[in-house]
């Protein structure tokens, strides 16, 4: 009730540049590439592999595609090695869809990694279809502490 109390007094239609939303703001690095501003942040590993989280909003008034099964991610083990990561999507669900103008949206994605990734590298570029690449990368989130002494 107060959402929707606070967007009929102020609106809740995405702001551009502010990478925020209905008093939320977006957390991550962020890059705006054509209609979308656009944050990607490295949640706490899945026992599959890694998670990014992205928070995205359509700077436009018209809808814009918005591909999260595109976004290229590559890992990098300890050593530096690399190896393309895939979303898990069992039920293939992932797949390009419009955001209305001045809307926002977020979802989570787990990669399927057979070896621990120490780094995990995203071209937020290509979940617009947009080129040149704009590669954000992050290391492995510190373990979490036990307990309070």
């Amino acid at each position: 009730m107060r959402v929707a109390l606070v967007c009929a007094l102020v609106g809740c239609a995405y702001q551009p540049g502010s990478f925020a939303h209905a008093q939320h703001d977006f957390v991550g690095q962020r890059v705006t590439v054509g209609c979308l501003d656009v944050t990607v942040a490295r949640r706490a590993d899945a026992s599959i592999g890694p998670v990014l989280g992205y928070q995205f909003g359509n700077r436009c008034d018209h809808p814009a595609l918005i591909d999260l099964g595109a976004a290229r991610v590559i890992g990098r083990d300890p050593q530096g090695a690399g190896v393309a990561l895939r979303p898990y999507d069992p039920h293939r669900e992932l797949r390009p869809a419009e955001l209305d103008g001045r809307s926002a949206g977020a979802e989570a994605l787990a990669y399927v990694s057979d070896r621990p990734v120490f780094e995990v590298c995203a071209d937020a570029a290509a979940v617009a279809h947009a080129a040149p690449p704009r590669w954000l990368c992050f290391t492995a989130p510190a373990p979490a502490t036990g307990g309070s002494r």
